[in-house]
């Protein structure tokens, strides 16, 4: 009993982490679709707990519940744990953009799993088939029960999958990082469905999903540290820190190419939810082309974003890098159908010099910006 004692203290206080967790994830920590997801995510951990605890207090005899409501709250328990499952998985598939491309056949097959097994759940409580409650109370598996650890792996496996398949794609050392963690939780959820059989540790289940909600919300919290919230970008603090180290690097053989780019701004004509969208469509276009160039990007602050290259880790054409983000804006803007055009100007300085400060790179490359915006020029040569 003293045991069984330590047992609900600590789900309790496991309980109250997750309450913490979810009052101290806010909508800047990540994107919206990604910020939505995760709170679910949560709720179903505390929905887990709650009915876990219950069950728990049956079986010990610390309440006596009739048999038919027993049956109910096991299928709300083992439903809990395969909640938990599809939300971890909704997330990632969110977090690395696969449900923007809003495929109804891909979203369909990615809830299938998750709804047989609920359907095969709810249908036990009259067949047995998955489970089944003895007249003693006593939990009897049943011939289905192995599915619930299957479809758990099939879950895990896709994202393992889709996180290696990041890996490869991604050329941000951050993204790298964040990738590096969820690789390492799947992993981890894989070897446990595989060598711990899913279910027989009921008791270590809410440990180990609190130590998955625990790692990305510190990912993020980590990552937000240096991240725009609007962009997802690199944000100022980030690109001061980036060019700092760079600058002092740089050589009449080695220079770093500074941009410093802006935008018309929408908000005049279009209002600021408008401004926001056009800053969203600017980032992600610099985001895709500075990815393939090993460079480094940021929102500088305002409608400005900056944006640094090393051309001897990545030999290029100084106008080329701008004008294929300016043909990639005007393409989403069609493609998102946008009543308005993003123009964009640029003002570029070559760092060479590694006893100049950051500050003054930056002023000078903001004053070739001032002169090609007056002359309406991208890049002003």
């Amino acid at each position: 009993m003293p045991a069984l004692s330590v047992y609900f203290i600590f789900n309790g206080f496991l309980l109250l982490m997750g309450i913490y967790l979810f009052i101290k994830t806010t909508p800047d920590l990540m994107k919206k679709k990604e910020y939505y997801v995760f709170k679910t995510l949560i709720i179903a951990y505390g929905y887990y707990i709650v009915m876990n605890s219950i069950w728990t207090m049956q079986e010990y005899d610390i309440i006596q519940l009739p048999k038919g409501l027993f049956k109910v709250v096991c299928l709300a328990s083992l439903t809990g744990v395969m909640l938990n499952t599809f939300c971890f998985y909704k997330f990632l598939m969110v977090y690395y953009g696969y449900t923007n491309k809003r495929v109804l056949l891909y979203e369909f097959f990615g809830f299938l799993p998750f709804f047989v097994m609920f359907i095969l759940l709810v249908i036990s409580i009259w067949t047995g088939f998955v489970f089944s409650v003895s007249d003693e109370l006593n939990i009897i598996q049943g011939d289905g029960y192995i599915m619930l650890p299957i479809v758990a792996f099939i879950y895990f496996v896709i994202i393992l999958v889709c996180t290696i398949v990041e890996l490869v794609k991604t050329k941000s050392p951050q993204s790298k990082k964040n990738l590096i963690n969820i690789l390492l939780i799947t992993v981890f959820l894989i070897g446990w469905v595989v060598f711990d059989n899913f279910f027989d540790g009921v008791t270590i289940i809410p440990i180990v999903i609190f130590m998955v909600l625990f790692i990305i919300f510190v990912t993020f919290q980590q990552a937000s540290i240096n991240t725009d919230a609007l962009t997802q970008m690199n944000n100022r603090r980030k690109a001061m820190e980036y060019l700092t180290s760079q600058i002092e690097s740089v050589s009449p053989d080695a220079p770093l190419y500074l941009y410093i780019c802006d935008i018309k701004s929408i908000n005049d004509n279009y209002g600021h939810v408008e401004g926001d969208n056009a800053l969203v469509i600017l980032s992600d276009a610099i985001k895709e082309v500075v990815g393939s160039t090993y460079g480094f990007a940021a929102r500088y602050g305002g409608d400005e974003f900056i944006i640094a290259i090393r051309p001897q880790k990545y030999p290029y054409d100084e106008k080329e890098i701008l004008e294929r983000i300016d043909d990639l804006v005007r393409s989403k803007c069609i493609l998102l159908k946008k009543p308005y055009e993003i123009a964009i100007a640029s003002g570029l300085v070559i760092c060479r010099d590694r006893t100049a400060t950051v500050e003054s790179y930056i002023k000078e490359a903001d004053m070739v910006l001032y002169e090609n915006k007056k002359n309406n020029s991208l890049l002003g040569k």
